[in-house]
C-alpha cells in the first residue's frame, strides 16, 4: 500500500511540475469542457453522498485494483473491493437532509488522461448519531485519469480543515 501512495504522490508532485515549467501542456479544468462536466458529476455525488447515498459517488471512481482512499475519519483503503466497502461504510454515517456541497477549488491540473484537485469541500450535514446538522468542511486532494475516455477517480484523500496547529500536535506517542 506504501508503494501506491508513494506512486499517488508522485504523479501529484510530477503533475505539478508539468504544469509550472510546461504550460501548453497542461491545463486547467476551465479549458476542459469534458472535465468540467465531469466535476459537477463528483461535486453531485459528493452531495448525494454527504446525504447517505454513495451510489453515484461510486459509479465515478475507478474500479480497478489501483484505486485508493484516505477518507476524513481516518479511512485508508486500497483497490475497489476494499475503497467500495468503505465508501459505503463512509455513507452511513450520514442521514439525508437536505445538504448540498459547495467546493472551492484551489488547484485544478489538466495533463493527458491525468489530472487532479485540490479543493474545499464545505457542507452542512446530518451524521446518524447526531441531534442535529452541523457544518463540515474538509481539505480534498483528488487524482483522476481517464479510462476508456470517461474520466475516473483514483486516489481520495480528505480530511477535517484544521486551524494552524503547533508542530508537536502531528506527533503521535
Amino acid at each position: 500500500m506504501q508503494s501506491n501512495h508513494a506512486w499517488v504522490l508522485l504523479l501529484l508532485a510530477g503533475l505539478g511540475i508539468l504544469h509550472a515549467v510546461s504550460p501548453g501542456r497542461a491545463t486547467a479544468a476551465h479549458d476542459d469542457p469534458g472535465f468540467r462536466a465531469f466535476l459537477r458529476d463528483v461535486e453531485r455525488g459528493t452531495t448525494r453522498f454527504v446525504n447517505g447515498d454513495p451510489g453515484p459517488w461510486k459509479a465515478l471512481v475507478s474500479q480497478r485494483d489501483d484505486v485508493t482512499l484516505m477518507g476524513g475519519w481516518g479511512i485508508v483503503a486500497h483497490g475497489w473491493t476494499d475503497a467500495s466497502a468503505r465508501y459505503d461504510w463512509a455513507a452511513r454515517r450520514f442521514v439525508e437532509s437536505d445538504a448540498a456541497v459547495a467546493v472551492e477549488y484551489v488547484s485544478t491540473v489538466i495533463s493527458g488522461d491525468l489530472a487532479y484537485t485540490v479543493a474545499i469541500e464545505r457542507s452542512t450535514v446530518r451524521l446518524a448519531d447526531a441531534p442535529a446538522p452541523a457544518p463540515m468542511t474538509l481539505r480534498v486532494t483528488h487524482a483522476f485519469r481517464k479510462e476508456d475516455g470517461r474520466w475516473k477517480l483514483l486516489h481520495r484523500h480528505a480530511d477535517p480543515m484544521v486551524e494552524t496547529t503547533a508542530p508537536a500536535s502531528v506527533l503521535k506517542p
